[in-house]
């Protein structure tokens, strides 16, 4: 079984490809296009991507959890496996049915007939893509370089045929075809694990499960999208475009920790299988300790230096997303220690009741203030509505995690953290006064911060996971030097 690090590292590498590969095309799609058929093509998908949300529910959720827990046993496997991929024909079956009636009956999809039965092809084989196999296998290099193949051949089928504004079939035509590709590919190398046999007896116990984690996606899904849909109904594109440049750099952050987690996740579920839970809660205490050691200096640092990195990231005229932007960069640690109650945790210890009851108190606050203040206090109120759900979210979770395992919250650990960054504080705000350049003052501000947080952390803090990664760092670096 390959390393949690080695994982990270090609998570980390599947990460960036998803943001680095869209930059390559997204300019030139936009441009060849044009915007209203390039519309046409994302509107498309958007509603293929909903029939598949509603088709998979919460499968995929399950499967990295309950696949771990199997370990190397291949026939525990393979029932895990041919269950949750027999459960998922009948619901493709089902939601085929419901989206083939919508095409043929709501006008908007009925003009672009091809578009959508071309795009049936991605519900289909997403049955058989089966990710979820492989990320309970913890085979990450194999995802990755699976990924990096497949979307490198698709930058170039890009390029190569869509060469016009009507080309926007062929681009929509070319984005379904990865998905099919992908799934062609996993389908073949799920042979090493298991043999599928259709198997619908057995499958009431994860019927549940499936199910409540569906609704928990469906309303998180609400909860990411509808903030945007209600802002721009009420407020305009305007307001839209602020709210939008206020969480561009939190989602960048946030998917760091969603691919830590991704690998994290399936690593503690083969612990709990093997009922090592001394062990489980170590690596939980190390969760923690992470997301505190990271989150706390960014967020102090981005809340200081709010109005230069909005300036950067967007430009002059952006000054309005500057509030909504400190708002939600304290969400960095909030979801971080939501993910790991939640996945880490209760997920791992299937409490999925649990884990709905959470999500549904807070997309209904969010929805509540949304109503409440959007009209008058705009992109702000928006913003409000992503992160007082979340607080109030990390609290509930809490309590549903401490009573379902006994761990150590390390409160005094984030302490320290909170009180070596008092000099950073006082530091940017110097760099902020005297320094006339506002990207000079950033990058010096955020390096010297660095810097002085490493070496406090390091040699006065002497904060264990801080040390003992940081030891094995110049141990390779010395041993590197030596050998040169």
């Amino acid at each position: 079984m390959p390393s949690l690090k080695k994982n990270f590292a090609w998570n980390g590498i599947l990460t960036i490809s998803g943001y680095l590969f869209p930059l390559l095309t997204f300019p030139y799609v936009t441009r060849v296009l044009g915007a209203e058929n390039f519309g046409i093509a994302n509107f498309a998908m958007s509603i293929v991507d909903y029939a598949i949300l509603f088709s998979t529910l919460g499968l995929a959720t399950i499967g990295y959890r309950y696949i771990p827990q199997c370990n190397d046993d291949r026939e525990s496997r393979e029932d895990v496996f041919n269950h949750l991929v027999s459960l998922h024909i009948i619901m493709t079956g089902i939601i085929l049915v419901i989206y083939t009636a919508c095409v043929f009956v709501i006008p908007q999809l009925s003009s672009n007939k091809p578009l959508y039965f071309i795009g049936a092809t991605k519900i289909i084989f997403n049955i058989i893509l089966v990710e979820w196999l492989f990320q309970g296998m913890q085979d990450f290099r194999f995802i990755t370089l699976r990924t990096l193949l497949v979307r490198s051949l698709y930058v170039v089928a890009v390029f190569l045929f869509v060469r016009k504004s009507s080309d926007y079939d062929i681009y929509f035509y070319l984005t379904i075809a990865q998905v099919v590709v992908n799934a062609v590919i996993n389908w073949h190398y799920t042979r090493q694990f298991v043999s599928f046999r259709f198997q619908i007896k057995g499958c009431k116990k994860y019927l549940f499960p499936v199910l409540s984690m569906g609704v928990n996606r469906i309303l998180f899904s609400f909860y990411l999208t509808f903030n945007v849909i209600y802002l721009g109904m009420l407020c305009g594109n305007l307001a839209v475009g602020y709210f939008s440049t206020a969480t561009r750099l939190y989602t960048i952050f946030l998917s760091i920790l969603n691919a830590y987690n991704g690998v994290f996740v399936p690593f503690l579920n083969s612990l709990y299988g093997k009922n090592e839970l001394e062990q489980f809660k170590k690596m939980i205490h190390y969760s923690f300790s992470i997301v505190g050691f990271v989150s706390i200096p960014l967020i102090i640092v981005c809340v200081i230096f709010a109005p230069e990195i909005i300036r950067i990231t967007a430009g002059a005229g952006y000054e309005p997303a500057i509030l909504p932007f400190r708002i939600v960069i304290f969400q960095v640690f909030f979801i971080g220690l939501a993910q790991i109650l939640e996945n880490q945790i209760l997920l791992s210890l299937k409490k999925f009741k649990e884990v709905l009851v959470c999500t549904s108190v807070c997309t209904l606050l969010s929805v509540i203030i949304l109503l409440s203040f959007t009209a008058k206090y705009g992109e702000v109120a928006a913003a409000y509505a992503v992160a007082i759900p979340h607080v109030l979210e990390s609290v509930l979770l809490y309590h549903y995690a401490k009573k379902s395992l006994n761990f150590t919250f390390p409160s005094k650990e984030y302490l320290y953290h909170l009180s070596v960054c008092v000099p950073i504080v006082m530091l940017c705000l110097a760099l902020k006064q005297w320094c006339p350049n506002y990207i000079m003052s950033l990058v010096l501000g955020c390096g010297i911060s660095m810097v002085y947080y490493f070496l406090i952390e390091y040699h006065v803090v002497r904060q264990e996971m801080v040390t003992s990664q940081i030891d094995k760092v110049l141990h390779k670096a010395h041993a590197l030097f030596r050998n040169t």
